[in-house]
């Protein structure tokens, strides 16, 4: 019997499974990787044409969702009767900066499932009955979520760093549903859902007949209709770190958020912010959790993240406190904030916070759907080394007196914005 549990020992390298690409007639990407033993097979179409492109609240969103709800070949019910009988699905997925359809089938019947889908992509009719219905549906949903006090934390700290006008602290009230046409959604989508804004990655049983039948159906994506413009992106508003809080009658609990703007994926710095964020609150062992859960009792759980957009990235830290203790919490998350920028990590806290992240790598690489989504990530952002191997030899070098740095750089105290709702 063992006295002593075995030595945790970090990996040398990464398993990782580099895509092969190929380009369509069109001049949109396939990636494809060949991985996992079962006879499924995965395909994400990723588009560049996420919220900040709308000219109008929610018509990203509301264009992608209603895709499926009718096209020129099948109305919204036959759509999901086809992936239904296949037993395949589908789904979509949108953010600043990218929209994503990603359908998961059997690869004997790939070509009836890209039969489908192809025909919501080139060919939705945006139907006017199905717009109504869907935005009758999302207004309410949007009046019960703004009742939530962590919803409303959630949207109001990127407003406050970047200015309620920019493309990345945008945010829509349930009004907004009623002025959505279906012009705006025929034109967004001619406009954005074309071959220039496209990449395709396809992971599975994944061979040359499912390269060939993919390459088939989506080589019909058109061409911009205008030549691309090189793209602007204002700067974050210029305003000082600064506090915010909203009151909410009936609320027992109130909503924290606290960040800052940093940076994007393509900083060096990026992956060091990202080590040092799950310190502070990126897993049940981390300061924040420690102190403001197990210690103080304020709350069930916190977290701290960095959240990656394409041209911006900003730290967000939260929890949901009873209300009493929303100006204590603040204080404990500035604490540890300082302590990052005062005191060196110990030795055993960082081998431990090491462990951590090596482990969580190695899981976001397992299986070929994981390494779908890491493939899918490292071409959204553009980067020359994939991002799982950049974060994951910052790990292995990290050491305290640079950790420290770093936090002394970016993870003052008093550059941080918050916000309270309750």
């Amino acid at each position: 019997m063992r006295s002593s549990p075995p030595p945790v020992l970090l990996p040398e390298a990464l398993p990782y499974a580099q895509p092969a690409v190929g380009t369509l007639s069109n001049g949109v990407a396939l990636h494809t990787i060949c991985a996992g033993t079962q006879d499924v097979v995965r395909v994400s179409l990723v588009f560049e044409a996420g919220a900040r492109f709308q000219q109008h609240l929610l018509e990203a969103r509301t264009t992608l969702a209603l895709m499926s709800e009718g096209t020129k070949r099948f109305s919204g019910a036959q759509v999901a009767d086809n992936f239904d009988f296949l037993g395949a699905s589908c789904e979509p997925h949108i953010d600043k900066d990218f929209a994503m359809l990603t359908v998961y089938s059997l690869t004997r019947h790939l070509q009836k499932t890209l039969d489908t889908l192809s025909d919501m992509v080139l060919h939705p009719t945006f139907p006017e009955p199905e717009l109504r219905t869907y935005c009758a549906k999302r207004k309410q949903q949007l009046r019960i979520d703004k009742e939530r006090v962590a919803y409303v934390a959630r949207e109001q700290l990127p407003a406050l760093l970047y200015g309620r006008d920019h493309p990345y602290g945008l945010y829509a009230d349930p009004e907004h549903y009623d002025a959505l046409s279906c012009e705006w959604l025929h034109e967004f989508h001619r406009t954005f859902f074309t071959a220039d804004r496209c990449f395709i990655v396809a992971t599975g049983n994944v061979g040359e007949r499912e390269r060939k039948i993919i390459g088939d159906f989506f080589e019909q994506i058109p061409q911009a209709p205008f030549a691309r413009q090189p793209e602007a992106i204002p700067p974050p508003g210029s305003q000082p770190a600064a506090s915010l809080a909203i009151e909410k009658s009936g609320a027992v609990q109130s909503a924290l958020r606290v960040g800052r703007v940093l940076f994007d994926k393509l900083h060096p710095d990026f992956a060091a912010v990202h080590m040092l964020s799950v310190i502070l609150g990126g897993y049940f062992g981390s300061r924040l959790m420690r102190n403001i859960r197990e210690e103080k009792g304020y709350t069930y759980g916190v977290f701290a993240s960095l959240i990656s957009c394409k041209h911006t990235g900003y730290l967000s830290i939260g929890a949901e406190v009873g209300k009493e203790f929303g100006g204590a919490a603040l204080d404990e998350i500035s604490k540890e904030l300082q302590r990052l920028c005062d005191e060196k990590i110990p030795d055993d806290e960082l081998t431990l916070a090491k462990n951590h992240l090596c482990g969580e790598i190695m899981r976001s690489l397992d299986g070929p759907w994981a390494l779908a989504e890491s493939a899918i990530e490292d071409l959204q952002y553009g980067l020359a080394q994939r991002y799982a191997e950049t974060l994951f030899n910052t790990v292995k070098c990290a050491t305290a007196a640079r950790l420290q740095q770093v936090a002394q750089q970016y993870l003052n105290p008093q550059s941080m914005t918050s916000v309270i709702v309750g």
